[in-house]
């Protein structure tokens, strides 16, 4: 008896201190989370009225799902929608609110001088060509049967479990949350789904798969005879006598190897990607005033600011007019993209490290572009040899997983992969966007997959094993 009292107060005790353990951590917890909202509540009122008016205003989702989807990772946040005058307010705290503004034709930008009719002044409300008529033109150019047979030489059911997959949650807390898958064969769609809610219809967000595409824009350019990615980066506030960034080449840009002090991953307040999307009226601008880290072309750093530079320099290149139809013009008309969407900052330049909104199809039809090195129903939109110029490794990225604006397989998605028996391509390259969006292309294998969804602050790294998944399919291995 003496025994089982001694054992009876040794587990209240333990409990105690298990419980004032637990107390002790979830207090420490809520206030590293009160002091990350306080340090980051300009910036995240910021997040929160441009993801809403965009969620609202471009894509046409009520403000509920954007809330609790999209912003449903923040404890709390409130905001003020304008249906009228096209504005969001939002706050994280009352005493710091910022209001988002839709421009007809350039999307949403943040006033953070307070003036929003200055940017309401920027509409370009006849720039985003109207390209409705395209739907009932057959694939690729539009949306009705191609009139092909279906491709063959791929196992259907393995093909059916690997999308499964995709839109499979691992049981963690961490979720993928897939949206929308489409998978091309031959230039046939041969899957596709999409998660409730979303249809093939849905215009979603690229995230960094923008990039890509200014990596598209710039061979335009290049073709155009406006530009040569080999020259320097045509920056005045770079050109000064003793400047060490004057010899920065566009291409050293588009390999993210400027050297310049920009840190991507780095979201403690006040961080440098948050405060430039969020925190400044001008993307290019922000990040042309920054110093060099390493000196140009000898250190890879992955950074968003890179292409909003690139950006502003076609900006500077071509003139506003001609600026602002290029993507339109010069690609989305081109391709049957018709639903692709771009945003301006609060300057006017389009962030291209961020803000495309389109359909799962037209993420394909993009990545389908590339496949055929840059050549689309027999016209070449690119110049020959763009598209392997994109996916050739970049020397200073370790990994051997940068090319051009475009991502390549990472040494260890490359060794998982034939561990399985199953060999990544050597030609795989891949767009890639925050939260998971991925337009992942194989020339070789005639393969187009994308993959859009909403996982938390990641890039996903495990996608790869999926599309080792889908290989299987095709290959007979795995």
């Amino acid at each position: 008896m003496v025994t089982i009292l001694r054992r009876m107060k040794l587990l209240r005790r333990l409990i105690l201190v298990l419980s004032t353990v637990i107390v002790f951590v979830s207090l420490l917890a809520a206030g590293l989370l009160g002091w990350f909202l306080w340090e980051a509540k300009e910036v995240g009122a910021g997040y929160c009225a441009k993801l809403m008016a965009t969620g609202v205003f471009v894509l046409g989702r009520s403000p509920e799902s954007i809330r609790d989807q999209e912003l449903g990772f923040l404890p709390y946040f409130g905001y003020e929608i304008d249906e009228a005058g096209k504005t969001v307010t939002a706050w994280i705290f009352e005493g710091t609110k910022r209001t988002a503004v839709y421009r007809d034709g350039l999307g949403v930008a943040l006033a953070l001088d307070g003036d929003v009719e200055k940017l309401r002044a920027q509409a370009r409300p006849n720039l985003v060509p109207d390209l409705s008529a395209l739907e009932a033109q057959p694939w690729p150019m539009g949306d009705a049967p191609s009139g092909q047979p279906r491709p063959t030489g791929f196992d259907q059911t393995k093909l059916s479990v690997a999308v499964d997959n995709m839109f499979a949650e691992p049981g963690s807390l961490h979720k993928r949350n897939t949206r929308a898958v489409v998978v091309l064969y031959k230039g046939e769609i041969i899957a596709e789904r999409y998660a409730p809610g979303f249809t093939a219809d849905t215009r979603l967000a690229a995230w960094s798969c923008t990039k890509s595409v200014f990596q598209a824009l710039y061979g335009i350019a290049e073709r155009d005879g406006k530009l040569n990615h080999m020259d320097v980066a045509p920056v005045p506030a770079w050109q000064t006598p003793g400047d060490p960034r004057a010899g920065i080449t566009l291409d050293m840009l588009l390999r993210m190897s400027s050297g310049i002090d920009f840190t991507e991953v780095d979201y403690t307040p006040p961080a440098q990607l948050t405060e430039m999307l969020f925190a400044n009226s001008g993307a290019a601008e922000y990040f042309m005033g920054l110093p060099l880290a390493y000196p140009p072309d000898t250190h890879w750093a992955y950074g968003s600011g890179t292409t909003n530079l690139l950006s502003w320099v076609l900006r500077q290149k071509y003139g506003d007019d001609a600026y602002y139809e290029l993507p339109y013009k010069g690609l989305f008309s081109k391709i049957g993209m018709r639903s692709a969407y771009l945003e301006a900052d609060a300057t006017g330049t389009w962030v291209g490290s961020s803000y495309l909104f389109a359909t799962a199809r037209d993420y394909a039809r993009f990545g389908l572009l590339y496949m055929d090195d840059g050549v689309w129903q027999g016209e070449r939109i690119l110049p020959e040899g763009w598209a392997k110029y994109a996916m050739t490794a970049t020397p200073t990225a370790k990994q051997d997983n940068y090319g051009a604006h475009w991502w390549r397989p990472r040494i260890v998605d490359r060794e998982e992969a034939q561990a399985r028996g199953i060999t990544l391509p050597d030609d795989a390259f891949n767009a890639s966007g925050f939260e998971g969006q991925k337009i992942v292309v194989i020339p070789s294998k005639e393969l187009v997959i994308v993959r859009l969804g909403l996982c938390y602050f990641s890039q996903y790294q495990v996608f790869y094993s999926q599309v080792a998944d889908l290989l299987a399919a095709f290959t007979g291995e795995g």
